[in-house]
């Protein structure tokens, strides 16, 4: 009876618009509800969305990265020449250029001069290895449909990353360009009480990012000062540019040091396999010194990046987004930290905060 009359009591509420034992009108709960499973929904939309177009976001925030490189170089010329920030930035933009088709130039004009005496010494190689090894090389030599895959795949993937580079660069170019552009359309999209915070999160930000790319650039140039070094103390041709291709590469996570390996390694094959060895051996010294002590060294001076922190990015931008994810875990970590700090430590939990670039 008393379920019975509690039933019909509660109807009775809803009908006429009653409060609830809670003191809320059941309307105005169901309300609430309603609201809280649109906003979970929402949210979930938004993070799928996200999901699919992870390339494409991985590829703008790679611009990002690149922008503020060319900004603040761009800064330093204007601060000496008193130019505009375009002019600045097309001054920046021509001595890169300038850079990369030189290095570009000597590197290739090694490879060819050393092509002839490379293929001999392969043939040489081949001709030690076992006869049933080298029918097999034999008959994929033979095989034309097997190259004609081979090289399709490789041309498709040689396509796709010069479009992928051809949008980071110009979305580099653009927000260095024009930054206050872009910036004022993220803060718009906080509410006005909000638009102080959200300048500050901002700048703190960008102030990471360059830190984080100074400790990069300068244990790039480090690697590549070690390695041109090397490889002229052992009598490699172009070392120089191989030193530049390895200094380059080593801002590409686990992966990075050994393609920049691999033109060393064959340009010395060509003259003798004991000057590859040597090479190889070089290129891995190089490697310890750099991960032991070189990135340790300019991480912890200019940002300060748990290791572990940066290993589990690592792992995590590789599993979910391949190559693109690994080479970009680490100033992702950067972000996710100072976004924690800021909007999570200091804002809800109203505690000191710690991030990267504040030590």
């Amino acid at each position: 009876m008393d379920a019975t009359r509690q039933a019909a009591e509660g109807a009775a509420r809803i009908e006429h618009g009653q409060a609830a034992p809670g003191g809320r009108s059941i309307p105005t709960e169901l309300k609430v509800f309603t609201w809280k499973v649109l906003i979970a929904a929402g949210i979930f939309g938004l993070m799928f969305v996200a999901w699919k177009v992870a390339d494409a976001l991985l590829l703008v925030f790679a611009g990002v990265l690149l922008a503020i490189l060319l900004q603040r170089m761009a800064d330093g010329v204007r601060k000496v020449s008193r130019l505009s920030q375009g002019w600045a930035l097309g001054i920046v933009l021509a001595v890169m250029a300038v850079a990369l088709v030189g290095g570009v130039f000597l590197l290739g004009h090694s490879v060819i001069g050393q092509f002839d005496q490379l293929t001999e010494q392969i043939n040489r190689a081949v001709e030690q290895l076992p006869g049933t090894i080298r029918d097999e090389i034999a008959q994929q030599g033979r095989d034309a449909t097997s190259w004609m895959n081979r090289l399709r795949t490789v041309a498709s993937s040689v396509m796709f990353f010069l479009g992928d580079a051809v949008v980071v660069v110009f979305t580099a170019i653009y927000l260095a360009a024009s930054p206050k552009v872009y910036r004022r359309g993220i803060v718009l999209l906080v509410p006005p009480r909000g638009h102080a915070r959200a300048h500050e999160v901002l700048d703190v930000m960008g102030e990471s990012l360059w830190k984080w790319l100074i400790g990069q650039l300068a244990s790039m140039a480090i690697v590549g000062v070690l390695v041109t070094g090397g490889l002229l103390l052992l009598g490699i041709p172009s070392a120089p540019a191989l030193g530049l291709l390895a200094g380059l590469l080593e801002f590409i996570p686990l992966i990075g040091p050994v393609l920049g390996a691999v033109p060393g390694i064959l340009i010395a094959f060509a003259q003798s396999p004991t000057d590859a060895m040597w090479v190889a051996l070089l290129y891995l010294i190089v490697q310890q010194i750099e991960g032991n002590v070189i990135t340790p060294l300019m991480q912890k001076s200019v940002v300060d990046l748990p290791p572990v922190i940066t290993i589990g990015a690592i792992a995590a931008g590789g599993v979910l987004f391949g190559l693109m994810g690994m080479f970009l875990a680490t100033p992702l970590a950067v972000v996710a930290l100072v976004l924690v700090n800021m909007l999570y430590i200091e804002d809800k939990l109203g505690e000191g905060r710690h991030f990267p670039s504040e030590d």
